[in-house]
């Protein structure tokens, strides 16, 4: 009778887990690494780690590119419980300024009171260059100087000129 190898069998598992990122199957992939990541005793656990980080990395980049930072955040944060790789901190941090720039739109259109909303407008038109945005930074600084309110528009230009 031959002894069962569990090295050998993690290596398969492993070799799957590859299989299944690279035919795009990433929650299978990302599933099958963290199984191994995580087990006690495994012989290729940093191994299946890595696998899971390159794995989590493409499907927050995808989630990021879809408008879905929450869920981006999520998985990052789930695989981060299980090993640290500083590119996933990197998107963790992206994510929550996408989630930041959607919360502060969401306070200027809310309509709030001028304080309020030009610290919303600020935030907005200061965070989106840091996501390659420029542009809608401009629009947002354009929105409050011209905003109908001249309380709130001297205030956004007070916001702007200051460094």
């Amino acid at each position: 009778m031959t002894a069962i190898d569990p090295r050998a069998d993690q290596v398969r598992q492993i070799d799957q887990a590859r299989r299944l990122y690279e035919a795009g199957e990433l929650d299978a992939a990302a599933e099958l690494f963290a199984e191994l990541a995580t087990t006690e005793g495994a012989h290729d656990r940093a191994q299946a780690a890595l696998g899971l980080a390159v794995v989590a990395e493409r499907m927050a980049e995808d989630l990021l590119a879809d408008s879905r930072p929450d869920e981006a955040a999520d998985v990052v944060l789930q695989v981060l419980e299980v090993t640290d790789a500083p590119r996933l901190r990197v998107l963790l941090g992206i994510a929550h300024l996408e989630m930041a720039c959607a919360e502060f739109a969401a306070a200027v259109e809310a309509g709030p009171d001028a304080d309020t909303a030009a610290l919303a407008i600020e935030l907005l038109a200061r965070t989106l260059p840091l996501r390659g945005r420029d542009g809608d930074a401009e629009t947002v600084w354009r929105y409050g100087f011209e905003h109908a309110d001249d309380t709130l528009a001297a205030q956004v230009r007070q916001r702007y000129d200051r460094p």
